[in-house]
């Protein structure tokens, strides 16, 4: 059957996303320890681990909505750190600015962006990611039609709602649709136990875990769509 749409995930597929991350968090402690010094000696420590387990213990949902946790975890620090509600508030809502703005200044894998572009116009394309990159931010919203994140599907790849919810926005066939991700088990298990046609983007070193399951794959981006032209 004839692939009609594309779904991608984001993170250490189109970017290297932990070196984003440290930077990204590097640039918000550095803001906190020059406005709220005494938060920042929170920062880094088991406090930070047992704030969070605490919160999530008291909302679970929050394991989907890492922005809103984030946000929760710089409120929470900063009361813990003496500072009033309202200094909290404030302290909450400038940190998660600033983190979300660097933790969205990615560097894309070289040819990944052209590659969009030009699949963009042959294909309708999708986002279906665990994480908190902002397609609007990054730039690059007015590629895709679609857009699902753990906070809205309130399941985390590779749980089946990650997959249906993009699948019923689609209006396609679940074999209409190919996905395209690093991981050997959220992107290309759970996309391939959905009915989708996976592509396993390949990392450098990555070695594929599963003797059982044998998909396309590929490693540089220029190559895809000779690689999903070939195998679907």
């Amino acid at each position: 059957m004839t692939i009609k749409y594309i779904s991608f995930d984001l993170d250490d597929t189109f970017w290297d996303v932990m070196p984003t991350i440290y930077k990204a968090e590097e640039i918000t402690t550095n803001w906190i320890k020059e406005n709220y010094f005494g938060a920042s000696k929170l920062m880094g420590t088991d406090s930070i681990i047992e704030i969070r387990n605490k919160l999530v213990n008291e909302d679970s949902s929050l394991k989907f909505q890492i922005s809103k946790l984030r946000k929760k975890i710089f409120y929470e620090t900063s009361l813990l750190a003496g500072y009033s509600t309202e200094e909290s508030a404030e302290m909450s809502k400038r940190a998660f600015e600033i983190f979300i703005e660097a933790r969205n200044d990615v560097v894309f894998f070289e040819g990944a962006l052209e590659a969009l572009e030009r699949l963009n116009k042959q294909y309708s394309l999708g986002v279906i990611t665990n994480g908190n990159a902002d397609l609007e931010k990054i730039g690059i919203a007015h590629l895709f039609d679609h857009c699902f994140s753990s906070a809205d599907t309130k399941a985390h790849k590779p749980d089946p709602r990650a997959f249906e919810a993009l699948i019923d926005a689609s209006g396609l066939k679940p074999e209409e649709i190919c996905h395209v991700g690093d991981h050997p088990i959220n992107d290309v298990k759970g996309s391939y136990d959905c009915g989708m046609k996976p592509i396993w983007y390949r990392n450098p070193g990555a070695e594929w875990p599963l003797d059982e399951l044998k998909v396309p794959e590929f490693e540089n981006w220029d190559n895809f769509e000779s690689v999903l032209g070939n195998a679907y």
